[in-house]
């Protein structure tokens, strides 16, 4: 089909009186305006036949990625179409599967005529889906048409038409194919006699001629009817069977069962009658049902919304019915009305397929206090009229709300398009038909900017706008995300309630709508999957419905006070940015800004790190200190080798806040070398002998240590070059220089050491542009591990030394004279060995960055590995998430807490919070706790 804006006589463009007078000159350049694969089929023949493609104007990715292959100007619109020709007039333009309207000044500037490609026999099926609506009418005959752009829709000339014969097991799919294949050949008659100045045509017999618009629907939208003949029944499927591949631009072959409408994938005619009434279920198998028809019975096969095949049997079960069950026949009362509903929304069908193609969740950080996918258990609030609108009507007020709550997802989301379910309020226009709302979505996606800059007026007014617009384009057929196929790739959209958060507006009296159980059981009052805000629009009242296994009250009592606290504040000044406008109330400000941040504790702020280590091993010199393997050292061991170490470091010019380089591989003389460092003075460089060498050597380069404690393969890393004019200390030699110095604590006093010198110098990743070094000194990590562990446990060390947290494992043990096991890296690798080597050395604290984490957890579940010994699971690095495995392996560990840390790179830990004992009682995203000792945030 192509559409041409009207053209009076005189027109600069007169195909028909041309074309009766035949012109030598050979074809010499065109244009091609169309879409998909028979636009690109004939574009190439008519290359083949030495034809010039001036541009292209094209309907979809598929021609535009094609064209641009071909170096063919693609343009992107009628009017840079209209541009183009003005500079370069071409002799022909050719229309393949075309829904753009070309205007009048298109063809003037065409100088010997236009021709479309129309994939039905004209003047019958004139308009759109010709071939479905063929097969809806059981053709047997059929053809495609090639015919002179006129006036009017498919109204010109026919100049070439061929056959294309219908076999009893036509799809869609399978016809369009055909009528592809018989368009091409057409094309190449077409171009050939427009070579030879030989094309004859012949004006359609319009008293013949049929027409169906792009917004017709067969009738009841797809949904068969058993007392229709089983002729009627394959046709239908037949004719909106478009493949997997593409989409269906009018609707699916479906069951309607209870109060859902289940696809119907494929129906098998049978040639027998089994003499039952229509409707009646004759048989159940495994992947099909046969029913009774008008005339014989059929073999149908049921579909889910992503293509995958139903188990019938399944579905009989579900829906309570067997062997002898009569099906609901639809009266044609219900086929009427179904039809007009989805005829009525055709037109807005692509502003929905563009929205929806757009989808995204808005994650509410408030969310949850249950496992997720715990059957939902919903509550509704009291309704709430905030006293701050009190002056405002009902519409305005209803409106306020609804934009205040959006300003108030933004500010805490930080999400300032937000996507939500909507559903408004009854405007009387519904038909009023249940089956009707069973085939028509309930809750469509509001889609909004909220511009935190502009003041609450201006926000207004935008969403006023969305709402605008919503009710302008209402909804759309359930059955479009499963005809879409890049839609119904997304599997929240083929549930009924994608969206987790919604808005609905009610126009019922609170009374009335207080009573919510009957609604809630039909799914009705609900647009969101986690929380929906109502809105009473007679009143501009307020309340919630919110699944209590993910919300508790609590925070729904939270969200009340914010938004009205929000509202108050724009009463009080409507001026002001909607972004910097209060939400919380004064006495959760206090608690948040105020007694959160009173953090004042006692610590050992002279204190170097190491003096950590150095008093427990005045208290328990003997005790065990690490192992590494089969070796270990005892507290009194692993202090006299630090010390010696240092003290040579101390000879060879180590003083405080100096840069010292260490590359080993894990071993007890990477932990030797680290105290040895601190001891010395020096802040402890750590590179990691598995880094990339181009990564080791820039930060070589920008710190520019003096000093490098090494092994071999931290030599090997490095290269050469690289510690050409560093002073080398091998670790690994069996004679040591410093074997002889004295193995007694260097004195900081003497050294000029304090807290406040730095302990080390980390680099980031370098996943937010060039790496940094980061510097901490000791005072700062002794107050972050002042309140953290109190007990003497057997830790893991798994952070290599250029993560921050390694500093942790490696303190947060030794300061309460606790045991610290190294393993092989290959150990550190693979999680099936971690898991068995941490039960094998009875391993009591574990520090795990959340993806660490979640990978243990699903190895855990896959082996069952029990740790008895595990009491503590630190975790940070990401966002915490709660996920079924996780809470799974928690739940088989009573023993275990999972410990929630935050604090990036720069400024280390500055936040903890120990989640309950109780796995299903966290939150789907815990929080990351409260302000550590002498910090505020």
């Amino acid at each position: 089909m192509v559409h041409r804006s009207s053209l009076g006589r005189g027109s600069a463009y007169e195909p028909r009186d041309r074309d009766r007078h035949p012109v030598t000159r050979s074809i010499s350049s065109s244009v091609f305006v169309g879409s998909g694969t028979p636009a690109i089929r004939c574009a190439q023949l008519a290359m083949a036949m030495n034809h010039v493609i001036g541009a292209a104007l094209c309907g979809d990715a598929i021609f535009a990625e094609w064209a641009t292959r071909a170096n063919i100007p693609c343009m992107e619109s009628v009017e840079e179409l209209s541009s183009f020709l003005k500079a370069e007039p071409v002799d022909w333009i050719f229309s393949i599967a075309n829904s753009f309207i070309l205007p009048p000044d298109v063809f003037g500037r065409v100088r010997r005529g236009a021709f479309n490609y129309h994939d039905g026999p004209l003047p019958r099926y004139a308009g759109t889906h010709a071939t479905s609506w063929a097969l809806l009418a059981q053709e047997t005959e059929y053809a495609i048409t090639w015919h002179r752009i006129d006036d009017g829709v498919d109204m010109g000339d026919v100049v070439i038409q061929r056959q294309v014969l219908i076999a009893p097991s036509d799809t869609a799919l399978t016809l369009n194919l055909k009528c592809h294949d018989a368009a091409i050949e057409g094309f190449r008659e077409l171009l050939t006699g427009l070579e030879s100045g030989k094309v004859a045509g012949y004006p359609q017999a319009l008293v013949d001629r049929s027409y169906v618009p792009r917004q017709r629907r067969p009738n009841s939208a797809g949904c068969l009817r058993w007392d229709q003949s089983a002729q009627e029944m394959s046709a239908m499927t037949r004719a909106l069977d478009f493949g997997p591949y593409h989409p269906n631009p009018m609707c699916l072959p479906k069951v309607l069962l209870g109060d859902q409408a289940v696809t119907v994938r494929h129906l098998e005619l049978l040639t027998r009658s089994s003499g039952v009434p229509a409707g009646s279920l004759v048989e159940v198998h495994s992947n099909h049902w046969r029913v009774a028809t008008g005339t014989e019975d059929v073999d149908v096969c049921f579909g889910e919304p992503d293509g995958q095949m139903l188990d019938a049997r399944a579905l009989a079960r579900h829906f309570n019915v067997d062997q002898g069950s009569r099906l609901p026949i639809l009266s044609d009362e219900q086929v009427q009305s179904i039809t007009a509903a989805h005829e009525l929304l055709a037109p807005r069908e692509e502003f929905w397929r563009q929205r929806l193609g757009q989808f995204r969740r808005l994650h509410p950080p408030f969310r949850s206090s249950s496992v997720a996918a715990a059957p939902p258990r919903w509550q509704s609030s009291s309704w709430f009229s905030p006293t701050a609108l009190a002056k405002l009507s009902p519409l305005d007020s209803s409106e306020c709300l609804v934009t205040a709550w959006l300003i108030y997802l933004a500010r805490i989301t930080g999400e300032t398009e937000p996507q939500l379910g909507w559903k408004p309020a009854s405007d009387g226009s519904q038909t009023g038909s249940k089956l009707v709302e069973v085939l028509i979505s309930s809750v469509v996606p509001m889609d909004v900017t909220i511009e935190l800059a502009h003041d609450f007026e201006e926000v207004r007014k935008t969403v006023a706008a969305e709402i605008a617009q919503l009710r302008t384009h209402a909804s759309f057929a359930r059955d479009l995300i499963a005809r879409c196929p890049t839609l119904r790739g997304v599997e929240a959209l083929r549930t009924r309630q994608p969206w987790p958060i919604g808005i609905t507006i009610t126009t019922e009296s609170c009374s009335v709508a207080d009573d919510l159980t009957t609604s809630h059981r039909a799914g009705q009052a609900l647009c969101g999957d986690l929380l929906t805000f109502e809105v009473c629009a007679l009143d501009g009242s307020f309340r919630w419905h919110f699944d209590a296994g993910r919300l508790a009250p609590k925070q729904i009592d939270c969200m009340t006070q914010h938004l009205q606290t929000l509202l108050r504040g724009v009463m009080a000044d409507a001026g002001q940015p909607v972004g910097r406008i209060d939400i919380l109330p004064a006495d959760e400000r206090t608690y948040l800004l105020e007694e959160l941040n009173r953090t004042a504790a006692p610590y050992r702020s002279e204190r170097c790190i190491h003096q950590l280590f150095e008093a427990q091993v005045q208290k328990a010199p003997e005790a065990v200190a690490v192992v590494h393997e089969k070796e270990r050292l005892s507290y009194g061991e692993l202090n006299a080798r630090a010390n010696r170490l240092a003290h040579h470091l101390i000879e060879l010019g180590v003083k405080p806040d100096q840069p010292v380089a260490i590359c080993l591989e894990r071993s007890l003389a990477m932990v030797v070398g680290v105290l040895a460092i601190l001891k010395a003075g020096g802040a402890y460089l750590p590179l990691d002998p598995a880094y990339p060498s181009a990564r080791l050597r820039q930060i070589v380069g920008d710190a520019e240590p003096k000093l490098l404690l090494c092994d071999v393969a931290g030599r090997t890393a490095l290269g050469a070059e690289a510690v050409a004019d560093v002073t080398v200390v091998d670790l690994e030699t069996a004679t040591p220089a410093w074997g002889e110095r004295p193995p007694s604590d260097p004195e900081p006093g003497t050294l000029g050491l304090t807290s406040r010198h730095l302990a080390y110098v980390i680099y980031t990743s370098g996943s937010t542009g060039t790496p940094k070094g980061v510097e901490m000194s000791h005072g700062s990590l002794v107050n972050s591990l002042a309140g953290i562990g109190t007990s003497k446990r057997r830790t893991l060390q798994f952070a290599t030394l250029n993560f921050d947290v390694s500093c942790q494992e490696l303190f947060i043990c030794w300061k309460d004279g606790g045991l610290l096991m190294l393993m092989r890296e290959e150990t550190r690798r693979h999680f099936s060995d971690l898991l068995e080597f941490i039960e094998g050395e009875a391993i009591e604290r574990l520090f795990l960055p959340f993806v660490a984490l979640n990978h243990f957890a699903e190895v855990w579940s896959a082996q069952r590995v029990q740790l008895p010994s595990l009491r503590e699971l630190y975790t940070a690095g990401e966002q915490l998430q709660a996920t079924p495995l996780l809470r799974a392996f928690f739940e088989a560990h009573p023993n275990a807490r999972l410990i929630n840390q935050y604090g990036s790179t720069e400024i280390s830990v500055i936040a903890e919070h120990h989640l309950a004992a109780d796995p299903s009682c966290w939150p789907q995203l815990p929080h990351v706790g409260r302000p550590i000792a002498n910090t505020r945030v």
